[in-house]
């Protein structure tokens, strides 16, 4: 489990120019949960998946990542339970072939070369790369490219895979592939999955989504129910999916739209419903 117990953090510029940019947090997040994160600019996502990868360390509180603190003292403990992949691969791709590029991370492990191979076959074979994996990675599309850096993070063996908006350089339809492939082998892993995101159109594929702004986490529910408050997203700057937002128009109308309203799929049900009761149906 992931646990952050009254966490704060702050960005120190030079006295007395602090600048908070975590206020009190307190998160609990299961092995094995597929967890959105979203919030305009500012409001803490990048500091978050700092203090989870013990690149920096909590001003205030304390974070413990499957029991083990996030300290100094703990620092590879830590980034041995949880892998990050960024928005630009090249930011994390190092060597020039796939397959020493996936290698790269087990290897700095010190595993015996055995472990490494098999972790190596595992996570390529997982991430659908068999075919590729002599190939340079200068020669790769953004896809793939982003799909290799998964592959390095899985052969980490990690207990949480954080997504830091991998997939906004990616056409959507890319994207979506991206997505389902990690929900696949979350499920298949146990892994939990932490990613942050803009998109909402991926949020409400998760199971959970737990909203930033200023630092703290002001919504943390099932996507149907944090989509449903449409006035607090608008507030901090949010959308939410078309079909959300014209359900909640609708109901504003007063037209009775039951339910949660995540896509098309859900609205057209919904109003198929409404008519029906209505006393003109």
């Amino acid at each position: 489990m992931i646990e952050l117990d009254n966490v704060s953090f702050s960005y120190r510029r030079g006295e007395p120019d602090v600048v908070p940019a975590l206020r009190n947090l307190d998160l609990k997040i299961e092995s094995g949960q597929l967890v959105a994160i979203i919030g305009q600019n500012g409001s803490g996502k990048s500091t978050l998946v700092k203090l989870l990868t013990a690149v920096l360390y909590p001003t205030e509180g304390e974070i413990r990542i499957d029991g083990v603190p996030v300290d100094r003292e703990h620092q590879w403990d830590v980034r041995r339970k949880v892998s990050v992949v960024f928005q630009d691969p090249d930011d994390q791709l190092i060597m020039n072939r796939v397959i020493d590029d996936v290698a790269f991370g087990p290897e700095n492990l010190g595993l015996p070369r055995d472990e490494i191979a098999e972790r190596v076959h595992s996570s390529v074979s997982m991430l659908g790369l068999e075919d590729i994996g002599s190939r340079l990675i200068e020669d790769l599309s953004s896809g793939q490219k982003q799909r290799v850096a998964i592959a390095g993070a899985l052969a980490m063996s990690p207990l949480y895979l954080i997504l830091d908006e991998p997939t906004s350089l990616l056409p959507v339809p890319v994207a979506m592939r991206l997505i389902s492939t990690v929900r696949d082998l979350s499920l298949r892993e146990n892994m939990g999955v932490l990613h942050v995101t803009h998109s909402m159109y991926e949020a409400v594929l998760f199971e959970r989504v737990v909203v930033m702004d200023a630092g703290r986490v002001i919504l943390d529910a099932p996507p149907a129910e944090v989509f449903r408050d449409v006035d607090k997203l608008r507030e901090v700057g949010l959308d939410v999916p078309l079909a959300a937002s014209l359900a909640h128009r609708l109901r504003a109308r007063g037209i009775p739209i039951e339910g949660d309203i995540l896509n098309t799929a859900d609205l057209r049900e919904a109003l198929d419903a409404a008519l029906k009761s209505s006393p003109s149906g």
